[in-house]
């Protein structure tokens, strides 16, 4: 069993040798690392030391270290080779890797490498569409079967046309159109008798998907349906191209880092280390709108400071309800946003949802608005002030409920990221709507509380 190298210890050695002038071992031990392992060292390497690197590595070795890089990190190392050389990369990549790498150049650039290649053919063709698309993240179609042949005959088709780095899923059935029909698992035609024909065996219900299908719906198709590739159909429902499980892992990661980070109004861009203009303009423009939005809250707690004034110990729990409300409410939008992510909810399904999530918060407000109204009656011996916290924490996670629905739901049917800007929204609503129903039930119960 090879057990897996550190990469601090596998960096460490590359910069020595380096460091030392021994850029001929620091290529060779690079060579002997797994292409993720090679991947991650070369991308922590500085600028000079990649191109001393690239240049002692083989095309064909280059090109699976490039298959484990991202996009930016591609653009970097190719900076340190020539047309020629990255030519020879980018033809022993897989065609959907190559085009995100082409993709990200400047035209000039990229047109130049295309003509430099031996076979560019499959390239161009995925270029023509959307990087995030199903197209832009689809392989050539694998050879295919007919459904004349008989499972024989099949076997036959298989050993002279497919290779042994090909990938063996699925078997896809086309008619003499190039239109898919059907599928063949590989279990199903192993047990099949050999004069069987392949029309007999194969599932006519093939699961397949658009080439401008957003890359996100592929992931989930494949989720759901548990599959380990997904055929790409025209709109004469021709096959085009096959996504394999690998190609969306990549896709599942940027995904979840884009909902992240927009969660926290942060751009995808962001790194830690991102040079200091470009931090702030990914981070700057979102915290002044927060700023703006608590500067709204600021104003409604101003309104009552009279009530304040007169009863102090408000201060001590106005903060309480809010952050409970604010709580709550990021917790019912981070449900929905996962579940408009993941398909297991669309924009039909907001009035279910919002009742369903009504119920919760009802029930929460009743537990801990009761709770709050315990500590603060043993706090300060005070029914009206029990009475009061009580149902200001019910009622503001009522509303809590409300906004965690429909504010993602309502980016969603506007057409934006229901992740852009919902935890931002949703603790402005919340912070709002605590302050206002607590002072201001406060300020009708005064005669009370005083």
């Amino acid at each position: 069993m090879v057990e897996p190298i550190k990469i601090e210890d596998a960096l460490q050695q590359v910069t020595d040798l380096l460091t030392t002038n021994q850029a001929e071992a620091a290529g060779e031990f690079i060579r002997t690392l797994h292409p993720a392992d090679s991947a991650e060292v070369i991308a922590m390497l500085e600028p000079e030391q990649q191109a001393q690197i690239a240049a002692r590595i083989e095309p064909v070795e280059l090109a699976d270290i490039f298959e484990q890089l991202d996009e930016d990190e591609m653009v970097e190392v190719a900076e340190h080779l020539d047309t020629e050389t990255l030519a020879d990369v980018l033809d022993a990549m897989e065609p959907d890797m190559a085009a995100d790498l082409l993709g990200e150049l400047d035209d000039a650039e990229m047109y130049e490498l295309l003509a430099e290649m031996d076979d560019s053919s499959g390239v161009r063709h995925l270029l023509e569409y959307d990087e995030d698309s199903a197209g832009g993240i689809m392989n050539s179609p694998p050879p295919c079967l007919r459904r004349w042949m008989t499972v024989a005959e099949g076997f036959e088709f298989i050993r002279s046309h497919y290779r042994t780095d090909n990938e063996l899923y699925y078997l896809y059935v086309l008619d003499r159109f190039g239109t898919l029909i059907g599928v063949v698992n590989l279990r199903t035609l192993i047990l099949a008798k050999p004069d069987e024909t392949i029309e007999t065996i194969m599932n006519r219900d093939v699961i397949s998907t658009a080439t401008d299908a957003d890359q996100e719906e592929v992931a989930q198709l494949l989720a759901r349906y548990d599959l380990l590739a997904l055929p790409v159909v025209d709109g004469e429902h021709k096959l085009v191209g096959i996504i394999s499980v690998d190609d969306v892992v990549d896709v599942l990661e940027e995904e979840a880092t884009e909902d992240i980070y927009r969660l926290a109004q942060i751009s995808e861009d962001a790194e830690i280390f991102s040079p200091l203009p470009r931090a702030l303009r990914n981070r700057l423009p979102w915290l002044y709108i927060n700023m703006a939005t608590a500067l709204i809250s600021a104003t409604v707690v101003t309104s009552f400071e009279g009530t304040i004034a007169l009863i102090p110990v408000l201060a001590a729990f106005m903060p309480v309800v809010a952050a409970q409300g604010g709580n709550t409410g990021n917790q019912t939008m981070t449900i929905v946003v996962r579940s408009l992510a993941l398909g297991e909810i669309d924009l039909s399904d907001t009035w279910r949802a919002l009742r369903h999530e009504l119920m919760v918060g009802i029930v929460i407000g009743l537990l801990l608005g009761i709770s709050l109204g315990g500590i603060s009656y043993f706090w300060h011996h005070s029914v009206w002030l029990s009475l009061l916290t009580t149902v200001a924490m019910i009622v503001t996670l009522f509303v809590a409920a409300v906004v965690g629905v429909l504010v993602p739901t309502t980016l969603k049917r506007a057409g934006l990221d229901p992740a852009l800007g919902s935890s931002m929204f949703v603790t402005a609503f919340t912070d709002i709507t605590g302050f206002a129903v607590f002072l201001g039930l406060a300020t009708l119960l005064l005669q009370y509380l005083l």
